[in-house]
């Protein structure tokens, strides 16, 4: 989360480290000061105050940076990367569905719904383990169907 100073950094499926973006601290510089990783991380808070990557705009993002759109684009993959991971699932889907379940979780808590927060809050963790469940099923027969 940002406000720490780690940077958590686990393997991806491809064998590169990936940080948790989440986890990274945005410092009080200017932006167009910030490294890739401080970048991505800002870029992800953005995302995840919005609700959705498809929210921001990419040409303000780039200029906000003082980088070309092409590298918002790329940072904004790298970041459904770093999320997937971190969140079990395994394609770009997931990062849209966490963005607007903590943006939705933030406002209801906001709004003072504590207990309509804590419901989404849990149907947001029982949908995260029937699709890892789901995902550990389909990993399983493909062991099945390779051992023939």
């Amino acid at each position: 989360m940002p406000g720490t100073s780690n940077t958590v950094v686990s393997g991806g499926s491809d064998g590169r480290e990936s940080p948790d973006y989440g986890a990274v601290e945005i410092p009080s510089k200017p932006p167009t000061e910030f490294t890739y990783h401080e970048r991505r991380a800002d870029i992800l808070d953005q995302i995840r105050d919005l609700g959705h990557p498809s929210m921001l705009n990419q040409t303000e993002l780039a200029d906000r940076y003082g980088v070309c759109q092409q590298q918002i684009s790329k940072d904004i993959s790298r970041l459904a990367e770093s999320v997937r991971e971190h969140v079990v699932d395994r394609d770009r889907r997931a990062f849209a569905v966490d963005t607007v379940v903590q943006r939705s979780i933030r406002g209801l808590l906001e709004e003072g719904e504590y207990r309509q927060a804590a419901k989404t809050a849990m149907e947001w963790d029982d949908w995260v383990t029937e699709f890892h469940d789901l995902r550990e099923m389909e990993r399983k027969i493909e062991e099945l169907k390779q051992q023939r």
